[in-house]
């Protein structure tokens, strides 16, 4: 290979930021967050932080196990003339879906900390929703850097992707 085409071949490889970017910045990612923090808006009433994080971690992990069925399913067949194995596309559906569960980590470590007592619980509570908040608010303002948005237009981006989360995440708690 020359040199020019090994240039090349190096300058199409995403660098580490494109490709955690696009690992983290995902639409199940962003799903997964508004639905966390929509079961804590409406598991609340007079739970406690143990009982809302068991809640919380087994909701996630049910809604995550459902988009793993549902992708794999879809997934798996034949695409033109390629047939995709079952555990391919398990594989992919796993790789696809882990927004949904990574989306849960912050605010369960919130109210862990709440249930263990290391922080007052109504502090854990809030502190779980705004962690959701600003994870909105940073993947809006990656989704717009990659883009290659000025920063104010990144900063805006985040703004908007937030407050439109904090919107879903009412609507969902006043129609339960």
């Amino acid at each position: 290979m020359t040199e020019n085409a090994a240039a090349v071949a190096a300058s199409k490889v995403p660098s580490l930021y494109r490709r955690l970017r696009h690992e983290l910045v995902t639409a199940e990612a962003i799903y997964g967050t508004i639905l966390i923090a929509a079961l804590i808006v409406i598991v609340e009433d007079d739970e406690s932080d143990f009982s809302l994080l068991v809640t919380v971690g087994t909701s996630s992990f049910v809604f995550w196990i459902a988009h793993v069925f549902a992708a794999t399913v879809a997934h798996h067949g034949k695409l033109g003339a390629t047939e995709i194995p079952l555990g391919e596309s398990l594989a992919h559906a796993v790789r696809h879906s882990a927004g949904l569960l990574t989306s849960a980590i912050l605010p369960i470590v919130m109210l862990a900390l709440g249930a263990a007592g290391i922080i007052p619980e109504d502090v854990a509570y809030d502190l779980a929703l705004s962690v959701g908040v600003v994870v909105l608010f940073l993947l809006g303002i990656l989704a717009f850097a990659e883009r290659g948005a000025k920063w104010y237009v990144c900063f805006l981006g985040g703004f908007v992707t937030a407050m439109l989360g904090v919107a879903v995440i009412l609507l969902k708690a006043l129609l339960h």
